[in-house]
């Protein structure tokens, strides 16, 4: 009977590691179970779910995928956290997370078939939002375009300047006249 529920334990593990868009391997040591039950809930928030499983279950699921790069981070108290949404909201919340506890540690990431370091998350955490993003992509393609605008109205307005100029001359030299 328990070597079905392991199978089917591997088998469900593989699933979510097919399903999964990004990942991030922490180490936790001393964690209460409502720290635990905190981070599953901030997790949820980002459409991600945390997971502490055996190593080697995680290494059998992980086995013949890119998920298996990741082998030697499975040692010691290990737990991983698998987005289906965001990945970069994942190690936000991560981040946020391991930042207040001296208890969790994160290890490695796994984001778009790649592995990353522990700075690496770090680094992806920073990130702005995408809509931040957006918006400066925006303003950088604006920006030119009003430049340009501003550019080719110079000149115009140079003429106008100097007609006025002009004017305001004659109209003083009529008066004094």
């Amino acid at each position: 009977m328990k070597s079905k529920s392991k199978a089917d334990t591997v088998v469900e593990l593989r699933r979510a590691i097919d399903a999964q868009k990004g990942a991030v391997v922490a180490e936790f040591r001393g964690l209460t179970v409502a720290e635990i039950t905190a981070l599953r809930k901030k997790l949820r928030g980002v459409n991600a779910e945390f997971k502490v499983v055996k190593n080697t279950m995680m290494r059998l699921a992980a086995k013949d995928t890119g998920f298996g790069r990741l082998d030697e981070f499975f040692t010691g108290p290990t737990a991983v956290a698998l987005t289906h949404g965001d990945p970069v909201a994942l190690a936000k919340a991560m981040k946020e997370f391991a930042g207040g506890s001296p208890k969790v540690r994160i290890k490695a990431g796994f984001f778009y078939g790649k592995v990353l370091s522990a700075a690496d998350v770090q680094v992806l955490a920073d990130v702005p939002p995408r809509e931040v993003l957006l918006a400066r992509l925006a303003c950088g393609l604006a920006s030119p375009i009003s430049r340009l605008a501003q550019a080719l109205s110079g000149p115009q307005r140079k003429l106008v300047y100097a007609l006025n100029s002009i004017h305001e001359k004659q109209s003083k030299t009529q008066t004094e006249a």
